[in-house]
């Protein structure tokens, strides 16, 4: 029997072979969930399969060396991708190794990072404190999966506080990122024949004064700062952006109803409940002597990431890579909704976010090299024993 492949070169057969899997967000993942745990159930650890955002789409903790105690360590990290899309020169579902990289979906988010994690599970030998993973389905959709882990966390096991989310930062460690409040402004008209206006209300007229009081609240956020803002040196501000809009049904008929979808992003020491507020009340102002309803709906609160600065993971994450940086972005992660379960967590992982959710998305082979020496330093100072 051949032997079994090791390090980089273990994590790059992972990698494909959880590639292979088609796991698009809102379609199934848990066929890629079970190749993971297979390998570490066999390897002795603890496994606990948890109800996802639907059927066929679980998240998964697994535990290696002690439950429980003080001290350890959390990997994360989510298993589904976004969509391959058009655009590829090379099959989107198989490994590619061309030059230094390794290109392939999800290859850089995140299924080099979470490929590098089941093996640094797989491989711990004689832990004197917890090494845990948890993997998501549906974090492309808005952190789906980790906000059932919030809504059932008292089915969870015990999680080392500590956590590393191995987002694509190019090995630089992310202590902020901003919340995303999703939610739609829907105005009410009274359908009729366009040919006689007076027969009903256009809901579009309605929609247009909401759509100036977005841009008015838009231009308004750009001069708000926090104690946060200087960690954003690109966007240092809360954004709005209004980003879908759906009326009418036909060439002749007055629209009933008018609505447009918009994004909220937050910074980290920001209330988004707060800013949603402010934005109804000026959204009233505009629709005031409307002769029928609006209402605003929130779809999905993806929760900022708002570790402190000096919180032990960030320390040492630091220390790893000499970085003093403080680095804000402004995508979502798992991390805002783990955040609400008490754990400390950075984004710290191999690749650039800059080529996820493109075609030809690729992982540098140096960083996922790089990246396995670094998580072995953090696990053997965080979690001990040998292996």
């Amino acid at each position: 029997m051949p032997a079994q492949p090791t390090g980089l070169a273990a994590d790059r057969a992972l990698l494909a072979e959880l590639m292979a899997i088609d796991t698009t967000s809102n379609g199934p993942c848990n066929p890629a969930l079970d190749v993971v745990a297979s390998r570490v159930e066999a390897a002795g650890c603890a496994v606990h399969r948890l109800p996802g955002a639907g059927e066929g789409r679980d998240n998964l903790i697994a535990i290696a060396g002690p439950v429980g105690g003080d001290g350890g360590l959390t990997l994360s990290g989510h298993i589904d991708c976004v969509p391959p899309g058009e655009g590829w020169n090379s099959d989107p579902f198989t490994l590619l190794e061309k030059g230094d990289r390794w290109y392939g979906r999800g290859s850089c988010d995140m299924k080099g990072f979470v490929a590098l994690a089941v093996n640094l599970l797989v491989q711990a030998r004689d832990l004197d404190r917890p090494l845990a993973l948890v993997l998501t389905s549906d974090e492309e959709l808005g952190s789906i999966g980790a906000g059932r882990l919030v809504a059932g966390q008292d089915s969870l096991p015990p999680l080392p506080h500590a956590c590393v989310v191995g987002e694509p930062t190019s090995l630089r460690v992310v202590r902020l990122h901003k919340g995303h409040l999703k939610f739609t402004i829907r105005v009410t008209g009274a359908t009729g024949h366009t040919g006689t206006p007076v027969s009903g209300v256009n809901a579009i007229e309605g929609l247009r004064r909401v759509l100036g009081a977005i841009d008015a609240e838009r231009a308004r956020l750009e001069d708000v700062r926090s104690a946060e803002s200087g960690a954003f040196a690109r966007v240092p501000h809360p954004v709005l952006a209004p980003v879908r809009m759906r009326a009418g049904s036909a060439w002749n008929v007055i629209p009933d109803e008018a609505a447009v979808d918009c994004g909220l992003r937050v910074l980290p020491d920001q209330s988004a409940a707060d800013m949603l507020e402010q934005i109804r009340g000026a959204v009233g102002a505009a629709l005031e002597g409307w002769p029928l309803g609006w209402s605003i709906e929130p779809f999905n609160d993806n929760p900022p990431m708002c570790t402190p600065r000096g919180a032990d993971i960030d320390v040492a994450c630091r220390a790893l890579v000499g970085q003093d940086q403080d680095i804000g972005v402004s995508y979502c992660s798992d991390g805002g909704h783990l955040g609400q379960l008490g754990m400390a967590c950075v984004l710290f992982g191999p690749g650039d976010i800059a080529v996820a959710h493109r075609p030809d998305e690729y992982v540098p082979i140096d960083d996922m090299k790089r990246a396995r020496e670094l998580m072995c330093r953090l696990i053997a100072a965080r979690c001990g024993g040998g292996g």
